[in-house]
């Protein structure tokens, strides 16, 4: 019986000694599960995403008054504060390590870190706060490879009741970082706005503070009486917040000749501001031609129209892209005289 006791103590402890191998050597143990996160992600100001890829570009995300901009070696733009909130306060406060990889998809999954991943290194101040790789899907798409330096191999992440994968989280495209927001003027900051109507000058007008009084004003110049203040007013308030299509920027752009064409067609449409402070901002408008992808036939007679009646290309003063625009977002902007002051 002795025998016996002494034998299933020591396969105990040898099962005992293997975890506690397996687990230095893997160092994932209970403690390490959050290796991935941040603890204090409102104190994040920078963030440096960096591919292994040198045909990529990398990319700067920082804060500056308040704001969150991103860069890279050719441009700074306004960034998309809803991705990097995303980033910072789902991703990395509820990213954990499900497990790390087996041995068979050790030196796999860490040649193509090594290849293809994203460094991503956090900053509060000068001081770096957290570093790590970024990977590919698992192939059930379900987590994310990421690599830790301080790990002897990479590891499966998760988050806790999300079936997905957070590989887009860390995408190196300048433009899906870009803020969608076009136009964002409060209304106690605009000076002057003017709505031109190319094809039909006279449906123009502006509004214009005057003496501490809004004025409306014909495309003559000629001021409109005993306009609306409290409607004008109103309509003010609608150039903040103007935002595009979300996400990278239009295939058109990557079609020189075809986004050229469009443009040199004229636009159609425009809103012109200047601020309390002088400032321009400015938007104009292009039709968008009908195709198979984008038209949905609402003639009763079935004739296809040539443009689209929903959905526009849209360009910021000042800037050559195009972006796609809903006419949903714009309808309450796209206003004539007569929608203002009926009559004139």
């Amino acid at each position: 019986m002795k025998r016996i006791v002494i034998l299933v103590a020591s396969i105990a402890l040898l099962i005992l000694v293997f975890i506690l191998f397996k687990k230095n050597i893997n160092k994932t143990d209970a403690t390490d599960t959050r290796a991935f996160c941040i603890e204090s992600p409102e104190k994040i100001d920078k963030i440096l995403l960096s591919p292994n890829n040198k045909k990529l570009n990398y990319i700067i995300l920082y804060r500056e008054d308040k704001k969150w901009f991103v860069k890279n070696d050719k441009y700074t733009e306004p960034a998309d504060t809803l991705s990097i909130r995303e980033l910072l306060y789902w991703v990395l406060k509820k990213a954990q390590i499900k497990s790390p990889v087996s041995d068979a998809e050790k030196e796999p999954v860490t040649r193509e870190i090594a290849l293809n991943g994203v460094k991503a290194i956090f900053y509060d101040g000068n001081a770096e706060v957290k570093t790590f790789y970024a990977g590919n899907p698992t192939p059930n798409q379900e987590a994310t490879y990421m690599y830790h330096p301080d790990m002897e191999r990479p590891c499966i992440v998760e988050i806790a009741g999300f079936k997905g994968y957070l590989t887009p989280y860390f995408n190196l495209d300048f433009d899906a970082w870009r803020s969608p927001v076009i136009l964002d003027v409060p209304a106690e900051q605009i000076q002057k706005v003017e709505l031109v109507w190319q094809e039909s000058p006279d449906k123009g007008f502006s509004i214009s503070r005057e003496n501490n009084a809004l004025v409306l004003r014909k495309v003559s110049g000629n001021a409109v009486r005993n306009a609306n203040s409290t409607k004008l007013l109103a309509f003010l308030e609608r150039f903040q917040n103007i935002a595009r299509e979300y996400g990278e920027t239009a295939g058109i752009n990557r079609k020189l000749a075809l986004r050229d064409s469009v443009i040199r067609n004229g636009h159609f449409f425009s809103i012109e501001i200047t601020d309390v402070n002088g400032k321009k901002h400015g938007i104009r408008m292009f039709r968008m031609k009908t195709g198979t992808e984008t038209y949905a036939p609402d003639r009763r007679d079935g004739s296809v129209p040539n443009f689209e009646t929903d959905t526009y290309w849209v360009q910021v003063a000042g800037k050559k892209e195009l972006w796609v625009i809903q006419g949903a977002i714009m309808n309450s902007r796209m206003k004539t005289l007569n929608d203002i002051a009926p009559g004139q």
